[in-house]
C-alpha cells in the first residue's frame, strides 16, 4: 500500500486480539501502532459475494419497470412543495431514480421554472442549444430542430450523439393545442429491453454488444458531434444500464461485422416493436387551460 505522501505503508499486521466480548478487534501494526475496529463497522466492509451483493441494494434502489397501466398511478408532486419542503424534494428523487417518470403539477405558467427546481438538485447542462430550449410547434420552412415539429415524433431518447447524453430531462407543459395532437408518446426502455432479453435473447445480445454512430451536424449551431455507443448499455453486472435510441440521429456508419448486419438490423427492428407495443405506450396530454406541468424523466 501506498501512503498520500508516496510512503510505502505495511499491509501485514504484526498482531491481532479480540476483546473480552469479541464486540473488537485490536490490531498492532508493525511500527508499534495500535489500532481497533469495532465488530459491526468490519461486518459492513466484509469482502464476501453476499456482503458485498447486500451493500449494492443498501445505495441502489430497485428499478420499478412500467408499461402503459403506469397512467393510474404516475408519481406526481407539487411544484411549490419541491422547492421548498426537502421531504417532498427527496420523495420526488426517490420516484425519479426508481420509476424513472414523474409528473410535477402546480407549475407557474412562465419561463424559469425548470431551472429552479433543477437548481434544487443540480444545475442545467449546457449543449449546442442552450441549457434551456423553448419549443414550439413551426412550419418545415422556419423550424430549426425536429423538436419543433408539427409532425409526429418517433420514439427516441435524446442526444445520445453526446458521450454525457442528458440524465434527467425536464419538460415544462406551458401551453397546449386546443386541437387534435400535443400528445406525448411515453415509453419505458429498460421495461423494453428486458422484454427483448426474454423474447428475443440473440437480438438483446446484438444490441447490447455492438456499436454504432450518432451524428448531430448543423450549421446553425456550428456543431459536428459524434458519439460511437451501444444501442443497449449494461452495467458490470449486466443490467441494463443505459438506453441509446435516436433513429434520426444514427449515423450511416455501423461498427458491425459483414456477417451480423442483417442479424444487427433485424434486432433493431424487434426492440422497436416493443418500445411501440401497445402494452408499453403511456400516451399523455395536458389538457388546455390547467394548471402547467412538468415531465422529468
Amino acid at each position: 500500500m501506498v501512503h498520500g505522501r508516496g510512503e510505502q505503508v505495511p499491509v501485514c499486521l504484526a498482531e491481532g486480539q479480540l476483546s473480552d466480548r469479541g464486540s473488537s478487534l485490536y490490531v498492532t501494526w508493525p511500527d508499534g501502532h495500535r489500532s481497533q475496529y469495532d465488530w459491526q463497522w468490519l461486518r459492513d466492509r466484509c469482502f464476501s459475494p453476499r456482503a458485498r451483493a447486500d451493500r449494492e441494494k443498501q445505495w441502489k434502489n430497485k428499478k420499478q419497470l412500467w408499461g402503459a397501466d403506469i397512467a393510474a398511478n404516475l408519481p406526481t408532486f407539487d411544484f411549490p412543495a419541491l422547492l421548498t419542503d426537502d421531504r417532498a424534494l427527496y420523495d420526488f428523487l426517490y420516484g425519479l431514480d426508481t420509476v424513472g417518470l414523474v409528473l410535477v403539477q402546480n407549475v407557474p405558467r412562465h419561463l424559469g421554472q425548470v431551472e429552479k427546481l433543477a437548481n434544487r438538485v443540480s444545475f442545467l447542462k449546457q449543449n449546442v442549444y442552450g441549457a434551456e430550449i423553448v419549443v414550439k410547434s413551426k412550419p418545415d420552412d422556419v423550424r430549426t430542430s425536429e423538436a419543433d415539429s408539427t409532425r409526429h415524433l418517433e420514439i427516441h431518447n435524446d442526444e445520445p450523439y453526446y458521450s454525457y447524453a442528458p440524465g434527467v430531462q425536464l419538460l415544462h407543459y406551458i401551453e397546449q393545442t386546443k386541437g387534435e395532437g400535443g400528445t406525448s408518446l411515453l415509453v419505458d426502455s429498460f421495461n423494453a429491453a428486458y422484454q427483448l432479453k426474454e423474447e428475443d435473447p440473440e437480438a438483446f445480445w446484438l444490441l447490447t454488444t455492438f456499436k454504432i454512430h450518432f451524428i448531430h451536424k448543423k450549421a446553425k449551431h456550428k456543431a459536428h458531434i459524434r458519439n460511437i455507443c451501444k444501442i443497449i448499455s449494461l452495467d458490470d453486472q449486466g443490467e441494463v444500464q443505459r438506453v441509446n435510441y435516436m433513429m434520426i440521429a444514427r449515423d450511416s456508419i455501423m461498427d458491425v461485422p459483414l456477417d451480423q448486419v442483417k442479424p444487427f438490423h433485424r434486432a433493431l427492428k424487434a426492440f422497436n416493436a416493443l418500445l411501440y407495443h401497445p402494452e408499453n405506450c403511456l400516451h399523455l396530454k395536458m389538457k388546455a387551460g390547467e394548471a402547467t406541468s412538468l415531465l422529468v424523466f
